[in-house]
């Protein structure tokens, strides 16, 4: 046992490793310059393959990072790992750009202490930031009198990081069907932020550059409930399943250093000046209230529904709250709907294997914390999933394809979709438990 528990500890560190050199190879996302970057749904690849849903449909073989009152199913040690690659297109403006990224999805460990309380923990993201795009402008100079344009200068801005989350996780079964949850999250994680100019007439052979990295570290609480009412016999039948949780509103500290730069014309740092250094101020992160509901014929179907809302419009980051050139604040109350299941024929089939796999589809809809020309942004994902048992465990693929939809496609032509692929790893064993002998 010791062994097994070893080799998955070196390989958690092969993969944690791994994801980290990859975080900075993420899709481009302009939005995500916005606020503390792009919200990361915390949601196992099961999860991924129903539309996102899950907060009211427990599992006893798979994790469910939306609901910690669902581990109470979890009646054997599971550790489950996910990964994912994705390609990201924008096209703004009759341009097109394809990027290509990936990464470790989520890490989670649980065991039962006992018949009615399950321990977890694990790693998760929280927050992605990966974006870069150009503008021109014009540089005046008094002629007469008046301002006249005399050169043009270029500005980029580059953005990287994000935040995740170390947490900690228990369940208790307070009655037949009824379970309630805690979940206590570390959330830590680093931001830099880069704006660069330089003429555009070859004059120069450096640009100047302002950098900004901003250190985030506080802690999150997310409690949670989950009741199962289950109709017919105990191991075939129907359950009617209801879920929620509910994250508080919470203060991250915040510090920030600020610096000047001269670059080369290659991005080469040349000079580097400190204007500002480990200045302690506070992000306050929002109040997350999801809700699910599902339907189960036991072993071989599920349908599940889910809805999130999040008050984006009370987040107030290190310098006050974001705000637009019009002094208009840029984020706003976000929610998601989704719809979703999981089919399997048979999962008892001793004569067929293609019985005993797990089909699953989804969709799920909703308005980010963005807004453009005082216009919400809305999200649509499409996506699919199948599954491979292998004894307890089991080999999860989902596939999703999503895309923006604003009233900014018609002003500037611009449009966002990716395509994700996402795989999973679940082992369910037997550990922890004092062997008796007659």
């Amino acid at each position: 046992m010791y062994k097994r528990i070893n080799n998955i500890i070196l390989t958690c560190l092969s993969i944690v490793a791994f994801a980290t050199s990859a975080s900075a190879q993420q899709g481009n996302a302009p939005f995500s310059a916005l606020g503390v970057g792009t919200p990361v749904d915390p949601v196992s690849v099961r999860n991924k393959g129903m539309g996102y849903t899950g907060v009211g449909l427990a599992s006893y073989g798979h994790s469910n990072l939306l609901n910690p009152a669902t581990m109470t199913y979890n009646n054997l040690t599971l550790f489950e790992i996910g990964m994912y690659t994705e390609q990201r297109t924008l096209v703004a403006e009759n341009q097109m750009q394809e990027d290509y990224g990936g990464g470790l999805s989520y890490l989670t460990f649980a065991f039962p202490v006992s018949q009615k309380w399950t321990m977890g923990f694990g790693f998760k993201p929280i927050t992605v930031v990966n974006y870069k795009f150009a503008q021109t402008d014009t540089l005046s100079i008094p002629v007469n009198g008046q301002m006249t344009p005399a050169k043009y200068y270029g500005i980029e801005n580059e953005g990287s990081g994000g935040i995740n989350q170390v947490y900690f996780s228990n369940a208790f079964r307070v009655t037949k069907g009824l379970s309630v949850g805690l979940e206590l999250g570390y959330n830590i994680g680093i931001i830099e932020r880069v704006s660069k100019t330089q003429l555009l007439d070859g004059s120069s052979d450096f640009r100047s550059a302002r950098g900004i990295r901003l250190n985030y570290r506080g802690f999150t609480y997310k409690p949670g409930v989950y009741y199962s009412h289950h109709f017919g016999a105990k191991e075939k039948g129907s359950r009617l399943n209801f879920g929620a949780t509910y994250q508080f509103e919470q203060q991250l500290n915040v510090k920030r250093l600020e610096d000047i730069q001269t670059r080369s014309t290659t991005d080469l740092v040349l000079n580097r000046d400190t204007i500002m250094l480990d200045q302690s101020q506070y992000a306050t992160m929002p109040a997350e209230l999801a809700v699910g509901i599902s339907y189960e014929l036991v072993g071989k179907l599920a349908i599940a529904v889910d809805f999130k809302q999040q008050k984006w419009s009370d987040f107030v980051d290190y310098d006050g709250v974001p705000i637009d050139a019009n002094g208009d604040k840029v984020l706003a109350d976000s929610y998601k709907i989704g719809i979703g299941f999981e089919y399997t024929p048979d999962y008892l089939s001793a004569s067929s294997y293609m019985k005993r796999i797990t089909w699953r589809g989804g969709f799920s809809y909703g308005e980010t914390p963005y807004i453009a020309y005082e216009q919400r942004i809305k999200e649509y994902v499409v996506t699919g999933g199948i599954e491979f048992p292998m004894g307890f465990s089991s080999l999860s693929v989902s596939g999703e394809y999503g895309w923006l939809s604003s009233p900014i496609q018609t002003v500037t032509s611009f449009e966002e979709r990716h395509y994700q692929l996402n795989i999973g790893v679940t082992i369910n064993d037997r550990w922890f438990v004092r062997r008796r002998i007659n």
